[in-house]
C-alpha cells in the first residue's frame, strides 16, 4: 500500500499546477483578458465569480470578483467591466493573489527592488490614496505598500523608491 501512495504523490507532484496556467501577462491573467466578453468570463468561472460594484469615484463601477482556485476566502482577480459595442467587456484587471506572477516571477509580495531588477519601471505616481510603479512594457501598474512609508506618495522618481517596499496588487490596463 505504501508504494502506491508514494506513486500517487509523485504523480501529483509532477503534474502541472492549475496555478501555473495563470501567468500574469500583458492584458491578461490566464483566460481573463482585457476586451473579453464579461458574460463568457462569468460563465467560465461559475460560482467562483460574482458581480460586484467597486463604486469608483462614487459611481456605479461593475466588476467580476473571481476566485480562481477552489474555495478561497478572498478573490484572486477583480475584472472591471465596461460597455463596448452593446455588451460588457473586461476593461481592467486587478491581481490580488500572491501566487499569480509574471513570467519573471513578480507579483503580490515581491519587493520594488525585485521589480526593478527584472523590468524597467517607467514612472511612479499616486492616485486615490495608492502609489503605483508603472511598467509600460507589460502595461501593468504595480501598487506599492504605503503602510510603512508615508512619504512614498510624494516620490516620482523610481530611483528614489526604497527597494524593500512590497507590491500589494497589480493593475493590468491596455
Amino acid at each position: 500500500m505504501l508504494p502506491s501512495i508514494l506513486a500517487l504523490l509523485l504523480i501529483m507532484q509532477s503534474a502541472p499546477s492549475s496555478r501555473q496556467s495563470f501567468v500574469v501577462e500583458r492584458a491578461r491573467v490566464g483566460s481573463v483578458s482585457i476586451g473579453a466578453d464579461a458574460d463568457s468570463i462569468y460563465s467560465e468561472f461559475g460560482d467562483r465569480a460574482r458581480l460586484i460594484d467597486l463604486k469608483l469615484e462614487g459611481r456605479l463601477s461593475p466588476a467580476l470578483e473571481i476566485r480562481l482556485f477552489g474555495s478561497q476566502l478572498v478573490p484572486s482577480v477583480i475584472a472591471e467591466v465596461a460597455p463596448a459595442a452593446n455588451r460588457l467587456v473586461v476593461s481592467r484587471i486587478h491581481v490580488l493573489d500572491p501566487s499569480l506572477r509574471t513570467a519573471d516571477g513578480i507579483g503580490v509580495g515581491s519587493t520594488f527592488g525585485e521589480l526593478r531588477s527584472r523590468y524597467k519601471v517607467d514612472w511612479v505616481g499616486s492616485g486615490e490614496g495608492a502609489v503605483y510603479a508603472r511598467v509600460e512594457q507589460l502595461a501593468i501598474s504595480f501598487q506599492l505598500d504605503t503602510s510603512g512609508a508615508a512619504a512614498l506618495s510624494s516620490i516620482r522618481d523610481p530611483e528614489k523608491v526604497p527597494v524593500g517596499v512590497r507590491i500589494v496588487s497589480l493593475m493590468l490596463t491596455r
